[in-house]
């Protein structure tokens, strides 16, 4: 397929998934590649409670995480609203949802990272999410490098804050490292149970995917 061919696909494509996050009030389109994971791999289940997600700006995935848990208890005099899901990005978010406990903050930063759950008091995830992604560059080579070293910075927090049937997504570009990455996450005690799987949503040339363990 010639480069023009690939534009028109990909904005036909672009087009299509814009339109109907418009329709069905998501701010973002790439609600519909968390909406394809969790119908591929039950991501959410009756018993999922606190969720994570990293780099989720502007917020559809956000919308959606919200919409799969179950509705919080009213308070009562001995107990208050506790978030259910914490949002870290380096961007603001787009919306303000119940029980989202919303932080601009880098998370690679352990230190604060942990007081952010601390103050919280989670002790455990039951869904870790990470759609982070570096500025692209000129340069497919090194993005595909920051894009993975991204996520092995943020790898501490699956150690120690990972349910032990939790289950976490992160987004990634296929690039030579990618393997490597593989490799280290099934050497770690997740032999069996991770998947790999690219959304239909996602655009027709990139190179992203997502790395699950179920």
């Amino acid at each position: 397929m010639s480069w023009s061919k690939r534009q028109k696909s990909n904005r036909r494509q672009d087009d299509f998934y814009t339109v109907k996050a418009q329709k069905e009030w998501y701010v973002a389109r790439s609600v519909y590649k968390l909406q394809e994971l969790n119908e591929k791999f039950s991501l959410f289940t009756p018993d999922t409670r606190f969720v994570i997600d990293i780099g989720c700006s502007p917020g559809s995935r956000l919308q959606y995480t919200s919409e799969q848990l179950p509705p919080r208890q009213p308070p009562t005099s001995e107990w208050i609203y506790q978030e259910h899901i914490i949002w870290l990005d380096l961007k603001l978010a787009k919306v303000d949802l119940p029980g989202v406990a919303t932080y601009v903050q880098d998370a690679t930063d352990a230190k604060w990272v942990q007081t952010i759950l601390t103050n919280h008091s989670i002790k455990y995830f039951d869904l870790i999410m990470s759609d982070m992604a570096p500025d692209t560059t000129s340069n497919s080579d090194m993005d595909a490098f920051r894009s993975i070293a991204a996520i092995e910075q943020i790898l501490w927090i699956v150690e120690k804050y990972l349910a032990p049937e939790g289950k976490f997504v992160f987004k990634i570009f296929m690039w030579p490292w990618f393997d490597d990455l593989v490799k280290d996450l099934k050497a770690r005690r997740w032999a069996n149970r991770i998947r790999l799987f690219k959304p239909k949503s996602c655009r027709k040339a990139s190179k992203e995917t997502f790395i699950v363990k179920v």
